[in-house]
């Protein structure tokens, strides 16, 4: 077992504390694939990354193995690796057509892993991904879970359940049937085949006709018994909704996470303050015309001591005013009132809570998923335009500090940038519109899963 030491930086634990000075020490324990002996069974497993952390702390309480790697840090803050409550990982270019999947899923896989790879060369280390049917976001879990390739932790939400018609319908990732059996029946499939979490398209858009209140689509009873269903699976719901009687209905209803959330009065957000219920606003992705409303709300939630978690709604890669949407999204909630460290927090420990993650936090035996910006983060947000480094299950992925200039996870060529989010068109010149022929085993497994 090898150690790995990283010292001289300040060290934000994402438990309140901000260590000067500190130090984190990191054992590796990679179990290798071993072939078997000629003749004899193969086993079935899958090469796993074990690394944890083995210290956190001031530089004087560890004991430096003489055969450890040392990474100095000098002017560097740690920070756990940034987690993204509700990223949209097969977001594709404004002008591809997404209204059906035409470019097929298989397509869509890869398009997805660049994201989840963009993600990580950002600081995001863990994502909760969300509108993404057809098992994709289980497939990219596994594979990286696996260490079939090498990426960010996914947190799986599946596709988003929406009433036949309803907001979003023209957008692929929405699973859509009429009254709660349907509903039900399509979560029952999703949740047998392993996800974490569950999202539901609970409200529409601002209607005249309601005064310019949005419009609750779901009905109460399918929200009732939708969140019933996921609870009773263990599983966290969140909901996308705006407005009062939405956002009523859904605290009614026991729901975990309000996303989106562009309009909620005070009474409502003092009720979620006191129930426990998150809030993911994702200001990065609401469109201009509502953003002023939205940030006031933002700003109310926060002064009600409403749980906040980062999210992006979008790619947490995409550009947004010369940085990234993941940073972005720092940025707004400081500009709504919260202080550096409480929006640090939003995108650490206090995501974790949120998302149902094991890291966040900076600690002995915690996982070893850390970054590294220049400067102080916790003084000033606009640090984390800076990142230095990011290691992901122990292993560093990039190091730009310290003398160093190293680049070890790569997908593409060097002097090919994995970055760009949607402003790259992945489908312009890709086959599109070829139904695929019926598949007697997907068909099968359907019918055994119901």
């Amino acid at each position: 077992m090898s150690v790995t030491v990283y010292k001289n930086a300040r060290i934000f634990t994402g438990s309140g504390d901000i260590l000067e000075n500190g130090l984190l020490a990191v054992s590796h324990a990679h179990t290798q694939f071993v072939a078997p002996e000629r003749g004899k069974t193969p086993v079935k497993v899958a090469a796993s990354l074990k690394d944890k952390l083995e210290y956190v702390g001031a530089a004087e309480g560890y004991a430096i193995p003489e055969d450890a790697e040392a990474v100095d840090l000098a002017g560097c803050t740690v920070l756990p690796g940034l987690i993204d409550c509700a990223a949209r990982l097969d977001t594709l270019h404004p002008e591809a057509d997404d209204y059906v999947d035409n470019i097929g899923t298989a397509y869509r896989t890869f398009v997805s892993y660049r994201a989840a790879a963009e993600a990580l060369n950002c600081a995001v280390t863990t994502v909760r991904a969300m509108g993404m049917p057809n098992n994709i976001d289980i497939g990219l879990k596994n594979a990286i879970d696996k260490t079939m390739f090498f990426g960010p932790s996914i947190l799986t939400c599946g596709p988003i359940y929406a009433v036949t018609g309803g907001c979003g319908h023209e957008k692929y990732g929405l699973v859509m049937a009429s009254g709660s059996d349907e509903l039900r029946r399509a979560m029952r499939i999703h949740v047998a085949r392993g996800l974490d979490g569950v999202v539901l398209q609970v409200s529409g858009k601002p209607l005249d006709s309601l005064n310019g209140e949005y419009h609750q689509e779901m009905s109460t009873k399918e929200i009732h018994d939708l969140i019933k269903h996921a609870h009773g699976a263990e599983k966290k719901v969140m909901t996308v909704a705006s407005g009062d009687p939405s956002i009523s209905t859904c605290i009614d209803a026991g729901a975990d996470t309000i996303l989106e959330g562009r309009r909620i009065g005070k009474e409502n957000l003092t009720v979620m303050a006191q129930k426990g219920i998150s809030y993911v606003p994702c200001m990065v992705n609401t469109p201009e015309e509502f953003s002023i409303e939205h940030k006031a709300v933002v700003a109310e939630a926060i002064k009600a001591g409403v749980a906040i978690g980062v999210g992006t709604e979008t790619l947490p890669s995409q550009p947004v005013d010369g940085t990234v949407a993941v940073v972005k999204e720092l940025e707004l909630l400081v500009e709504c009132g919260m202080t550096p460290v409480q929006a640090l927090n939003a995108a650490t420990s206090g995501a974790a809570k949120i998302a149902g993650s094991k890291a966040g936090v900076l600690a002995a035996g915690k996982p070893a998923d850390f970054i590294a910006v220049e400067g102080a983060p916790d003084k000033d947000i606009a640090a984390m335009r800076s990142i230095a480094m990011v290691v992901k299950s122990g292993r560093r992925a990039f190091l730009r500090a310290g003398g160093k200039n190293e680049n070890a996870f790569r997908i593409m060529l060097p002097g090919y940038e994995v970055a760009g989010g949607a402003t790259i068109d992945w489908t312009r010149g890709a086959v599109q519109g070829v139904i695929a022929p019926e598949s007697y085993n997907d068909k099968w497994n359907l019918y055994k899963e119901i």
